[in-house]
């Protein structure tokens, strides 16, 4: 018993020296530091739950530019999880994110302009934005929309061939909405 106490007491005490070497190390400014600590605060991670906490870190390590930190916030904003829902505030982060070469912000920034949420709709900005994310990040779920795009004409001229090998491309990189597409809409057909 006293063998077992003791190990989960060393193990609390390993914990707390460890959540405070994040906080040591935040508060002396390295902004992967603030995002792991954000992140911390977050999941409720050696911390306790706080997301003004999380935000605060975040915030701060996204003014160096760390990216990591900058996709959390853009998420955290679109979503509204946890926080007031600000689609002024996701854009701003989604475009400092892919500024930052980070795809799926591309991706996101596709669906807010394809949806217009945020922004005025357009389908042809949100396009360029998915096909980035679809050719550069190669995101599995960025080819299947532009596959679809293309194939239906949607926001763009339609392009049957080339829409079809972008669902072809999707779903082989295993997106499985893509091989529903391709059934339902019997794409096989156009294969030669």
């Amino acid at each position: 018993m006293k063998t077992k106490l003791l190990f989960v007491l060393s193990f609390v005490l390993m914990q707390s020296a460890f959540s405070q070497t994040f906080v040591r190390e935040a508060e002396n400014g390295d902004a992967d530091a603030q995002y792991r600590l954000g992140k911390m605060y977050e999941r409720a991670d050696r911390m306790s739950k706080d997301i003004k906490r999380a935000i605060y870190w975040y915030e701060k390590a996204a003014v160096q530019n760390q990216p990591e930190a900058i996709m959390a916030l853009a998420e955290l904003y679109y979503y509204g999880t946890e926080v007031e829902k600000s689609n002024t505030k996701a854009l701003k982060y989604f475009r400092l994110a892919a500024e930052n070469q980070n795809y799926e912000a591309y991706y996101c920034l596709g669906q807010m302009y394809c949806s217009g949420v945020g922004v005025n709709q357009d389908l042809k900005q949100g396009f360029q934005y998915y096909k980035t994310a679809a050719d550069k990040g190669m995101l599995a779920k960025a080819q299947f929309i532009v596959g679809k795009m293309l194939y239906e004409g949607e926001g763009v001229p339609k392009d049957v061939a080339m829409g079809i090998n972008y669902i072809k491309l999707a779903f082989s990189n295993g997106y499985p909405t893509a091989m529903e597409y391709w059934k339902n809409n019997k794409l096989w057909e156009y294969e030669e």
